[in-house]
């Protein structure tokens, strides 16, 4: 499954509404370290989404500044992850090992519907806006 690009704040309402599980990208075109980690978020979306339960997305933080604001954006790349409509961990910077043990643990809590991996914040340098 590919990525899903978010254009609006109401498009992803919407996605964390209807799907328990999301990880979401703020990257901005003019970001450097967002185009390095942006084919390793890329990758494990193809390898780690399962349909209608653990989606892949991402935004422009200049396309879409309303929800940039309420995600709290202060640097790029940024990922975030949902569990039923829910912010419950972010990731600062492009950090390869540590996004890939995120994705893959929110994956394997998305194949067994429940709550069986605890996800933690981790913050770094990335971009800033």
């Amino acid at each position: 499954m590919s990525v899903v690009d978010i254009k609006t704040k109401a498009q992803f309402d919407e996605l964390v509404k209807k799907t328990p599980y999301v990880a979401l990208q703020a990257h901005a075109v003019w970001c450097g370290p967002c185009k390095a980690i942006s084919p390793f978020f890329g990758k494990f979306a193809t390898s780690l989404s399962v349909p209608e339960k653990y989606t892949f997305a991402r935004f422009d933080t200049d396309e879409v500044p309303d929800l940039a604001f309420e995600l709290g954006v202060r640097s790029i790349p940024a990922f975030f992850f949902f569990e039923k409509g829910d912010k419950t961990s972010d990731l600062t910077g492009p950090k390869p090992p540590v996004l890939q043990k995120s994705l893959e643990d929110l994956s394997t809590k998305a194949k067994a519907g429940g709550d069986a991996v605890s996800l933690k914040s981790d913050s770094g340098s990335g971009a800033h806006l």
